[in-house]
Parts: structure tokens; C-alpha cells; sequence
């Protein structure tokens, strides 16, 4: 272990960036086995009790929005935006404020309902999509309009400027 820790300090930067990559895609696969543990475990114990098996975990909600962290309008798609930008699950957590817990509820609501969550995200950045061209669109005419204001200020500007030194000069 100690030599480890030792050759590990003599890295390059680039050899430690790659290092992490392959720690994060490990602690990925482990967070991804442990969701199924979980799983396994509660659906064992609602066995037990016949209870009903859950639809959501106490941190994922749906709300108007979709698929939120409870008590924010943090969305699971957002959460999925950050973590396929390569973001450690670590800055995420820290970033949004979210517990350990909270954090692995997340990644395990994902994990477990991954066709679901999957197929909602994909339709969600599809209309997400097709909002921002509509808005494009129709605001194109108007910020065409501002520019064309704008150049017009300027030049009008500059005339004001060059007569106010024609008239000022020595």
C-alpha cells in the first residue's frame, strides 16, 4: 500500500487525471451494484411484512417538472446532464448540496428505473430543444430590430462626437 501511495505521487498530471477517470467509473460500477443489493434486500424485507413495494424513494419525487430531488426543483435529468459532462458524483453532490444519502438514492432511483428514467430524459431534452428554437425564432426579428436600434445609436453618437470636436477645436 505504501509503495503504491509513493508511486502514485510521481505521476504526471495527465497519468492523475486518468487515474481518477478509472477510480470514478469504478465507484460508478460499484454505486450501480450496490442499488441492486439494495434492492434486493428491501424487496426481501416487503416480503416479510407484505407491504406494497414502493414506486419512488423518499429523496426522488415527481413533481410538474418530472423527476426532482425532494423539496427543490432540482431534476434528475439536470443531475444526468452534469454527470454525462464527466463531473465527479462527488462535485455533483457537493455542488447541489445534496447528503451521502440523498446522492445515493439518486444514482439508485436511476439505476433501478434506468428504462424509465432514460426514455423521460430523452424526451425531455427533445422539448427542451424544440423550446429554445421556438424561442430563437421568435426572438429573432426582435434582437434584429435591437441591433439595427443599436448601430443607430452609434452612428448618430459619432456624428454628435465629430461635430462637438469640430465645433471645439483651437
Amino acid at each position: 500500500m505504501e509503495s503504491e501511495i509513493h508511486m502514485e505521487q510521481n505521476l504526471s498530471p495527465q497519468q492523475v487525471n486518468d487515474r481518477i477517470l478509472q477510480l470514478e467509473e469504478e465507484i460508478r460500477r460499484l454505486q450501480s451494484e450496490l442499488a441492486v443489493l439494495r434492492s434486493h434486500k428491501l424487496i426481501e424485507a416487503l416480503k416479510e411484512t407484505d407491504g406494497p413495494l414502493p414506486r419512488e424513494n423518499k429523496t426522488v419525487v415527481r413533481a410538474a417538472a418530472g423527476l426532482t430531488v425532494k423539496g427543490s426543483r432540482l431534476t434528475l435529468y439536470y443531475i444526468m446532464d452534469v454527470m454525462k459532462e464527466n463531473n465527479s458524483l462527488k462535485n455533483i453532490r457537493d455542488i447541489y448540496e445534496l447528503t451521502d444519502e440523498e446522492m445515493l438514492e439518486i444514482l439508485d432511483y436511476i439505476h433501478l428505473n434506468k428504462t424509465e428514467v432514460e426514455t423521460e430524459y430523452h424526451r425531455i431534452v427533445k422539448l427542451s430543444d424544440e423550446n429554445r428554437k421556438y424561442w430563437e425564432e421568435k426572438n429573432r426579428d426582435l434582437m434584429d430590430k435591437t441591433y439595427q436600434q443599436r448601430e443607430t445609436v452609434r452612428a448618430k453618437l459619432r456624428e454628435w462626437r465629430e461635430q462637438y470636436h469640430t465645433d471645439h477645436k483651437p
